[in-house]
């Protein structure tokens, strides 16, 4: 986004963007095409995910989704990613059924970039190692970002 483009977007549509975007990209997906993404963001591409236009501006903002496997512990291939994914998926749905319209969605603002991280931690036990995926929007100067993450486990611990 420019400096001339300036949009603000609730943090709720954000939320549901992200989560319809990864619906759409692994569980309505073909398997094929969901383990090419796999692949795509596992080498680390940003990859062209849709585009936002807004209602006010017509302005059109291109989505990318891109992943940050950098804590990710243990074998890191589709399976693995798969179930971490629905895992999170999961969570985002169980959140939507306590609270309908997200009145009560906790994030995180990153103040530099403006990007929001959802903080709805979502671990999973696979193989003995335990990984937490969130997922974080952020606007970058040509694009929204929809970010998957793992997080280092340990902050999570009580």
């Amino acid at each position: 986004m420019t400096e001339q483009q300036s949009i603000n977007i609730d943090a709720r549509k954000l939320f549901n963007l992200g989560a319809n975007l990864l619906v759409a990209a692994f569980v309505r997906q073909k398997p094929e095409a969901a383990k090419k993404l796999f692949k795509d963001l596992k080498q680390g591409i940003k990859v062209s995910s849709g585009q936002l236009t807004s209602e006010n501006s017509g302005a059109v903002i291109p989505i990318k989704l891109e992943l940050d496997r950098s804590e990710y512990r243990g074998q890191f291939n589709f399976p693995n990613f798969d179930i971490a994914i629905r895992s999170l998926l999961q969570k985002f749905e169980t959140e939507v059924r306590k609270d309908k319209e997200l009145k009560e969605l906790r994030t995180l603002t990153n103040e530099a970039n403006g990007g929001i991280l959802f903080n709805l931690p979502s671990g999973v036990e696979i193989d003995g190692e335990i990984n937490v995926l969130m997922m974080s929007v952020e606007p970058h100067d040509d694009c929204l970002v929809v970010r998957l993450m793992f997080m280092d486990p340990a902050q999570f611990e009580i």
